[in-house]
């Protein structure tokens, strides 16, 4: 392995484990439920059943005892909002902290009342999850959850980081612009904000980015049932890659790829069986689809403003705080994609039109859900859950990407511009947005008041974290300062790359 690809990927995962230890437990997405399929299954060893799987005893008593979003107190009234938890006193908190510490584990094999709405989801993330829990149940909460999330995230980047490598070269680009593509998707907050805590998109992601270079590489339909197949059993929303799937094995002729998608097939019969439904959505377990409801609203939908939403919540959201970033830098990234992306308009090849039947058959399946959110929650919700969008983000960089490097001087100057953009949002990342959020900070955030904050009041980032403060601040030093080591190798790369080396026939 080459030494800048080991940089590469040792930064990816220190950037996972960072932000797996500073998220406070619970602020992960919908986090207490996903970790209680993982404790039904590591403890039961049973499949849950929406409708009757709940919350685990131990999941539900830390609920009231980590300070929580305020959305998630809506939600849960029970829940500690932050600024009410930093608002106590310094004792109080510590005995909260200390309670949750002292959680009884064998809670986790105990039943609550509350609903486990997660229950649904196909459970091929959760096993792997729960053989390691099961390893760990005698550990108190925190450290289990920390580890998990160390699993899922440290993983999931080292993967990413490696597929990304992979597919670029598959588009033709040498290894420094392979690099860029790889940097961009490791500098990415929503790709961690995905990954680093324990759910099932941890593995969803890098398999998506899996079946398209599977797509991509000639000889490998077997391999691309087999990825396939593991999607599906990982995330539903692989039912909407099916028109893909389709399209590749009819491409390269070789009907053997089906063979290892039935695997799949035990898992959705027992959705339609339990729920009437395939892909056992909550929307429309043993509702059906409103089909007809759905082409009612569909003229009123908004369409830019959904548009407007699911990019800018792509690029960069604050886990169950729902905190943004600045308005104008993401509208800065997005330009730089979209200048990207029409230079890739001109200097299009065959070999992209796999990517773009994969992301258009995923955006396809993103446009149905959104509208059937749309419909259920009467206007209420009209973009997609962030992390749905992700597992698009690599291969729509790596098209981005390729724009530059087939532009001479014209993709030199972006590449520049948007290495230095995305170095700038990771480490603004950090030091501006979490570690603020997570130790205490209100009030507007300026530069002048951040550098008070941190002079001043001597933050306690540990507090709520689920790492000790000098682990936190070592990792933050480290993914600062390769962030800008990588940055600066790769923006001072000014001459025209060498030719990109021959594509291989499809």
């Amino acid at each position: 392995m080459k030494l800048r690809t080991a940089l590469l990927l040792a930064y990816g995962a220190c950037n996972a484990a960072l932000y797996a230890g500073l998220l406070p437990l619970w602020d992960g997405f919908d986090e207490p439920f996903h970790y209680s399929y993982v404790e039904q299954l590591a403890r039961h060893a049973e499949l849950p059943v929406e409708g009757r799987a709940t919350l685990s005893q131990e999941v539900w008593d830390s609920l009231a005892l980590a300070p929580g979003s305020y959305l998630v107190k809506r939600n849960i009234g029970q829940v500690v909002a932050f600024d009410e938890y930093f608002a106590r006193p310094a004792a109080e908190r510590a005995e909260l902290r200390a309670r949750l510490q002292g959680l009884d584990p064998r809670t986790g094999g105990a039943r609550s009342d509350m609903p486990n709405y997660e229950a649904h989801q196909p459970p091929l993330a959760y096993a792997i999850l729960a053989v390691f829990d099961r390893l760990w149940s005698n550990a108190p909460l925190l450290a289990r959850v920390l580890r998990l999330r160390l699993l899922c995230g440290i993983l999931s980047a080292i993967a990413m980081g490696l597929l990304t490598l992979r597919i670029a070269a598959r588009l033709g680009l040498d290894d420094r612009w392979a690099e860029v593509a790889a940097f961009l998707v490791l500098s990415s907050q929503m790709f961690y904000a995905a990954t680093a805590h324990v759910a099932n998109d941890w593995l969803a992601i890098p398999l998506a980015a899996a079946l398209i270079l599977a797509a991509l590489t000639p000889g490998a339909a077997l391999a691309f049932g087999i990825i396939l197949a593991a999607g599906l059993l990982t995330k539903a929303y692989f039912l909407a890659v099916l028109p893909f799937a389709a399209y590749e094995i009819y491409r390269v002729r070789r009907p053997i790829a089906l063979l290892p998608l039935l695997a799949a097939v035990p898992w959705y019969a027992r959705n339609v069986s339990l729920y009437h439904d395939l892909s056992g959505m909550q929307e429309t377990a043993g509702r059906g689809i409103p089909i007809a409801a759905m082409l009612h609203a569909l003229p009123h939908f908004p369409w830019l403003r959904s548009l407007g939403a699911t990019l800018t919540h792509a690029l960069w959201s604050g886990n169950n705080s729902d905190t943004t970033f600045s308005a104008l830098t993401i509208d800065v990234m997005l330009a730089l994609l979209a200048a990207s992306a029409i230079l890739w308009l001109r200097h299009r090849r065959p070999i992209d039109t796999t990517l773009i039947v994969a992301a258009a058959s995923f955006a396809a399946g993103l446009v149905y859900s959104t509208l059937l959110s749309y419909t259920v929650t009467a206007g209420v919700q009209v973009s997609p859950s962030p992390w749905y969008v992700q597992p698009l983000f690599a291969p729509i960089l790596c098209l981005c990407v390729a724009g530059m490097a087939r532009s001479g001087r014209a993709g030199i100057a972006l590449r520049i511009a948007t290495v230095t953009v995305w170095t700038y949002v990771i480490c603004a990342t950090w030091l501006a947005k979490l570690v603020p959020l997570y130790g205490g900070y209100s009030g507007r955030t300026s530069v002048a008041n951040l550098w008070r904050w941190y002079t001043t009041s001597s933050p306690d980032i540990a507090q709520i974290a689920l790492m000790p403060a000098p682990a936190l601040w070592t990792l933050i030093a480290f993914s600062l300062a390769a962030a800008v080591a990588l940055n600066l190798r790769m923006a001072s790369l000014r001459r025209p790359p060498r030719s990109p080396r021959p594509t291989p026939a499809q």
